[in-house]
């Protein structure tokens, strides 16, 4: 009781900051992650692992608080649009055993010349269950 009770506190705390939704779907083609409402014309990334969390990455001047705890790998998505969405298909083998993850989504700004300013953008955390 206690564990699930940090786990929503912990994925509560970041969905606070979120500024936009990620979803995962998963069919026979594969799985699809959508990233939708995140900043026009940035990079969209999922950020894939195995437990919920806060991991804070420094990066210059700034900081990417994630709710996943390392280790988790990072999977390009795309380039948003003009509206903030992107997504992607990611092809499963069908041999891989079930696994349940969590995914998280990130879009990467840049601001323009001269100050060039990087901003994150991050999602809500989800999870998802792939292979089986």
């Amino acid at each position: 009781m206690l564990r699930t009770a940090v786990a929503v506190l912990a994925l509560g705390a970041v969905a606070a900051a979120q500024c936009s939704t990620l979803t995962a779907t998963t069919s026979t083609a594969g799985l699809t992650l959508a990233l939708t409402g995140a900043s026009p014309l940035s990079i969209a990334v999922a950020v894939i692992g195995e437990t919920a969390g806060t991991t804070s990455i420094p990066v210059g001047t700034t900081t990417l608080d994630l709710g996943l705890v390392m280790p988790f790998t990072p999977f390009p998505i795309g380039f948003t649009g003009p509206t903030g969405d992107a997504s992607t298909l990611i092809r499963i083998p069908r041999n891989l055993p079930l696994t349940n993850l969590l995914g998280q989504g990130v879009a990467i700004s840049f601001g323009s010349i001269p100050s060039q300013n990087l901003s994150f953008c991050t999602s809500n955390v989800v999870s998802f269950t792939v292979g089986g």
